[in-house]
């Protein structure tokens, strides 16, 4: 069946297009045929018409990092009192007894609000989150989480076919695994030609470790019979990320709150995409990234939601909301939409699917609320 939907306005998201006013958008079968103006495109088609009305509509919504697996603990999770105190407090909680309930009540809430694809990193349950994703109809990436001082006996990435997505490897972060163990995770992702994630220079007692090897938080790894015999490499996290190779145009770095000038041209001359999360950090309470700088750098910047544990919600548009409500200077709605449409595609490896509206691609949308657009007006 070949349907036309017809809209106010329509951001592409197609580089340097502008907003088309009185959009319309021509789909078959699932695939976008024909975009254009509702008077150029309305007189020859024959077919079904759907008015979407009077909003603005944009590509399909990608959540470049969320931690499903957490779904269980909204709302249990000590806010904004430092890295130690949330970290602490998590422990306590039962972090694997995986509830589908939670979680499917967390997938809807995301489909709900317009996210069609998530990057998810799974600790313990990584076939299970992705045999659920696929289920429901999302598109995913399911990072297989690496921890610890100890490889695999065969690989990170387990076998698996699925039609709506795939599955990669994350390293947790320089601080929770051994350099051998993030390297040659990053190794069977490249070898794969999938994308890599890592959490980078997330808080103050990443930087410690790293620079020191003194900080509360290793105390209590050290306690739990972690990192016991752990060598500081004496640098920063970003420095230590370049100089392991975990840097390059497949990474994904996730938070980078902490970080230089310095650092963060390190991270534009290695062609890394870098993915805030500003909720989670205010929520954790670690410290607000330096997102002007990572914009005017050039970074392939995207955001991510992170989880249920440290967040109110798993909303794309209330992050890109709180984003812009609190950014010093000028984001532009295109910037903002860019950073949850076609750059997380980009390192996802799915821009021949989503991130633009265009022929070709998936015809999947989402609606621009009005509590966004209403900053830009």
């Amino acid at each position: 069946m070949t349907e036309l939907f017809r809209a106010a306005k329509a951001a592409t998201m197609i580089p340097d297009a502008p907003v088309i006013i009185d959009a319309a958008i021509i789909v078959s079968q699932g695939i976008i045929r024909e975009v254009g103006t509702y008077s150029d495109l309305a007189p020859s088609f024959s077919g079904t018409v759907t008015d979407l009305g009077d909003v603005i509509i944009a590509p399909g919504l990608i959540n470049a990092h969320s931690h499903l697996e957490l779904a269980h603990l909204r709302g249990k999770c000590i806010p904004g009192q430092g890295f130690v105190v949330w970290v602490e407090d998590l422990m306590k909680q039962p972090i694997f007894d995986l509830d589908d309930g939670e979680l499917a009540c967390a997938i809807d809430e995301m489909k709900r609000t317009g996210t069609v694809m998530v990057g998810d990193i799974a600790t313990r349950f990584a076939k299970h989150m992705a045999g659920v994703l696929e289920a429901s109809g999302l598109s995913f990436v399911v990072f297989v989480e690496a921890l610890g001082e100890a490889l695999p006996k065969k690989t990170f990435i387990p076998a698996g076919e699925y039609g709506n997505g795939i599955m990669s490897v994350a390293g947790h972060s320089l601080y929770t695994c051994h350099r051998d163990v993030l390297q040659a995770a990053k190794k069977e992702a490249s070898a794969r030609a999938l994308p890599f994630s890592i959490h980078l220079a997330e808080h103050d007692e990443e930087v410690s470790i790293l620079t020191k090897g003194k900080s509360p938080f290793l105390e209590i790894l050290r306690s739990r019979g972690r990192l016991l015999d752990y060598e500081p490499p004496g640098i920063h996290p970003v420095q230590q990320a370049a100089r392991l190779g975990l840097l390059d145009e497949t990474t994904l770095a996730v938070h980078c709150v902490k970080v230089s000038d310095a650092e963060i041209e390190i991270v534009r001359q290695s062609g890394a995409s870098v993915c805030l999360c500003p909720r989670s950090n205010e929520f954790i309470g670690v410290g607000r990234a330096p997102w002007e700088k990572w914009l005017a750098s050039g970074v392939n910047l995207c955001l991510g939601t992170d989880s249920l544990a440290s967040n109110h919600d798993l909303d794309l548009f209330n992050e890109a909301l709180y984003l812009k409500e609190n950014f010093t200077g000028e984001l532009t709605l295109d910037t903002l939409l860019a950073m949850i449409t076609r750059n997380p595609a980009r390192i996802m490896g799915v821009s021949d699917k989503f991130g633009t509206l265009e022929p070709g691609k998936q015809a999947v949308f989402s609606t621009v609320p009005e509590k966004v657009t209403e900053l830009f007006s």
